[in-house]
């Protein structure tokens, strides 16, 4: 059986709080250190907190908490 879709949950006139995770593919990596080519993605992390804060501004929500790991991250 199908899910139900966010619309169909969440009402937008009612204050929510979200789990949201989202997973990188095909072994790769948002920090730390590839293994595999040595390369160290570790700049990114200051990437994506600056573009969380400002994506927070835009669409006016308010992030309560996230957590950037090698390969996903949880907001």
């Amino acid at each position: 059986m199908a899910r139900l879709s966010r619309q169909e949950i969440i009402d937008p006139n009612e204050p929510t709080v979200v789990h949201v995770i989202n997973r990188t593919v095909r072994r790769c990596f948002l920090m730390g250190d590839d293994p595999l080519t040595g390369q160290n993605f570790d700049h990114r992390k200051q990437w994506i907190e600056a573009l969380l804060e400002r994506f927070a501004a835009y669409f006016g929500i308010e992030l309560l908490c996230y957590s950037i790991l090698s390969n996903h991250y949880h907001l």
